[in-house]
């Protein structure tokens, strides 16, 4: 069975990191966590462009909202990762839900419960 990546956090890093893993041929279910209610997005613009409505929100985005679907990445988007329970290989979400995994990519943050 091929193995569960879990990747938290929707900055730049994590939309590069789903297409590199693709592109490496990772053919495992990839799901990508983050606290914001959209894909991931360049945040620069969004100070500078964006909001002198030089940019639509659409151009912030680092990949088209298909690109993740199509690439059979799950978006768990406006959820917030509460705790990594290392030795169970699971992230507990906000809303209760917990994720298991086979590995975990993140900038670990603080107050994240780890165990």
């Amino acid at each position: 069975m091929a193995e569960h990546l879990v990747i938290v956090g929707g900055g730049q890093a994590a939309a590069q990191a789903v297409q590199s893993l693709r592109q490496q041929s990772f053919a495992g279910p990839i799901t990508l966590v983050c606290d914001e209610p959209y894909p991931p997005y360049q945040r620069p613009p969004l100070s500078k462009k964006f909001l002198a409505g030089e940019l639509t929100r659409e151009r912030l985005l680092l990949r088209p909202a298909s690109f993740y679907g199509e690439k059979g990445v799950t978006l768990e988007q406006s959820c917030r990762v509460e705790e990594l329970d290392l030795a169970a290989r699971k992230v507990r979400l906000k809303d209760g839900r917990s994720l298991g995994y086979d590995k975990l990519e993140s900038r670990l943050r603080r107050g994240w419960n780890c165990r």
